[in-house]
């Protein structure tokens, strides 16, 4: 089972978490983020305890129930994680309310670049490394790879983007580069092309 992690997804005034996993959003960051344009559009800040009181939205949440039997958002405790949290569904379709260029970037962000499909692609893909590593790297025969696993992590974080401090707040494009790079060392290490820790080091700063 994949660990439900809680990631930030980048807008142009802001990120909005979401749980991967279940891809449940906080409605809370995206009503913040989507009145910031707004106010640049000269229009007034919306309400969302107003949108959602609506009788559009009401149908809408309603719809969604109906048709996929999930609760379409929720009012969830306090704190950093606290606010209301909706389904994928229900942001575009707040998206869609606050304002038609954040409609487009929700769109852009969890359809067109498939952001939560490529955060699995990428997560799978290590998994698939630490396999090769443990399998095809040279003299680490019955030794454990834990700390190898964590400065390779640490060295494709840098590598794609070293101003990052964690994949939960990597672009799309991101994510789809350390998944590539993970594949090219798998295939690297199966071809028996690396000759040891160190020298996969070597490769992974030349790939």
């Amino acid at each position: 089972m994949k660990t439900n992690q809680l990631m930030n997804v980048a807008f142009s005034s802001g990120n909005v978490r979401v749980y991967h996993n279940t891809s449940m959003g906080s409605l809370t960051d995206l009503f913040s983020i989507g009145n910031a344009m707004r106010v640049q559009e000269g229009k007034r800040a919306a309400v969302l305890s107003q949108f959602l009181e609506s009788g559009r939205t009401i149908e809408f949440a309603s719809v969604i129930k109906e048709v996929h039997g999930i609760e379409p958002y929720e009012v969830v405790g306090r704190g950093a994680k606290g606010g209301t949290w909706a389904c994928l569904q229900m942001m575009i379709f707040a998206a869609e309310y606050l304002s038609p260029r954040f409609h487009l970037e929700v769109i852009d962000a969890f359809i067109n670049n498939k952001i939560l499909e490529w955060r699995d692609v990428s997560g799978d893909e290590f998994k698939a490394l630490n396999i090769a590593i443990d399998n095809y790297l040279p003299n680490r025969e019955e030794k454990s790879n834990k700390g190898i696993y964590i400065n390779v992590a640490r060295m494709l974080l840098k590598k794609v983007n070293p101003d990052l401090s964690s994949w939960n707040d990597a672009s799309a494009d991101e994510l789809r580069d350390r998944a590539s790079i993970e594949n090219k060392l798998v295939t690297t290490l199966q071809l028996g092309l690396i000759k040891d820790w160190e020298h996969m080091k070597e490769i992974i700063e030349k790939i």
